[in-house]
């Protein structure tokens, strides 16, 4: 091949090389037009890994919003009336991608507002390295709801309604009093602590493991496992396949359903319950003083004379009502 040629391959290899550079900045650009002088401005990086850091003026007992595409999450609390948020990048793209996604964060009615508004039809060659961790400081009395396409959750030490939405991802909380308390993901895990209020847990695929819970309990997981240390309250727990084991505090209804799992619950030996379970086997404690019909099945009757509903329905898995 003679020097002209190569040359001329040469020159075409680079003329490539800068219309797909060129157009990803254009792209870019591009993405960034539309905004009026009357949107939040983008967060300018305060580092290279701390890409944001605001505080803000808040009221006790508002309310927290995040909406996010794909980053984690933290929710901390601290005394007074003062917010904070902090993003931290890692990975080769991050300050870029921190800026394609547009990011914003901003005091709203007394509360927070922090989402992300990433231009519509926008684009990036290849896949882009980058991961983000967005940390909320909010009043320990506030409100807290949190949806993202995709990421883990962490909250702890709140005072207030709470309301999780992962599309994939884990969820962790502890320490949360408010009226209703809401945790959703499409697939990942769900740990939590202590909880008082009614509890809604749903996992599409995951396990969930609760240490105590003061209020109503419902369970929902297509393929998992669910343990709770203690439930002082009505339980319900259904999972598709998947083991279930709780400890129940007193008298209140309880209903566990398993696709093909084993089911353990464990109940005061001095309360009162009237039974109905149907599964591959059945075991009844003899110190809870069962009267009624026992099969290797089946099981209806009553313990310590009757009182709240205890119906185990597990399939073909193992039943077994315990003393604790």
């Amino acid at each position: 091949m003679s020097r002209r040629r190569l040359q001329r391959l040469a020159l075409v290899a680079l003329g490539a090389l800068l219309l797909v550079v060129g157009g990803s900045r254009l792209a870019d650009a591009i993405g960034g037009l539309g905004h009026s002088s009357h949107d939040p401005a983008p967060a300018r990086p305060a580092s290279d890994d701390v890409l944001f850091d605001e505080t803000f003026t808040v009221r006790e007992g508002a309310a927290l919003a995040v909406d996010l595409g794909s980053e984690d999450v933290v929710v901390r609390t601290v005394s007074g009336n003062r917010a904070r948020v902090r993003v931290e990048g890692r990975g080769r793209d991050a300050a870029d991608e921190f800026r394609r996604r547009r990011f914003t964060a901003r005091a709203v009615g007394g509360g927070l507002d922090v989402r992300t508004d990433p231009p519509r039809g926008s684009w990036s060659m290849g896949r882009r390295n980058a991961q983000f961790t967005v940390t909320v400081e909010v009043p320990r009395r506030f409100d807290v709801d949190v949806d993202l396409g995709s990421g883990d959750v962490r909250v702890a030490s709140l005072n207030g309604n709470l309301r999780l939405d992962t599309g994939s991802g884990d969820v962790q909380v502890d320490d949360v009093d408010g009226r209703q308390l809401v945790f959703d993901t499409g697939s990942g895990d769900v740990r939590a602590g202590r909880l008082k209020g009614q509890v809604e847990i749903d996992t599409g695929s995951g396990d969930v493991e609760v240490d105590r819970v003061e209020g109503r309990l419902a369970v929902d997981t297509g393929s998992g496992d669910v343990a709770v240390g203690l439930a002082d309250g009505e339980v319900e727990a259904d999972t598709g396949s998947g083991d279930v084991e709780i400890a129940v505090a007193g008298s209140d209804d309880v209903e566990v359903e398993t696709g093909s799992g084993r089911a353990t619950v464990r109940v005061p030996q001095r309360s009162g319950w009237t039974v109905d379970l149907d599964g591959g086997s059945v075991e009844i404690d003899r110190a809870l003083d069962f009267q009624g019909r026992q099969g290797r099945r089946q099981a209806q009757g009553r313990i310590g004379g009757g009182g709240a509903q205890l119906d185990i329905d597990t399939g073909s898995g193992a039943i077994r009502v315990l003393s604790r």
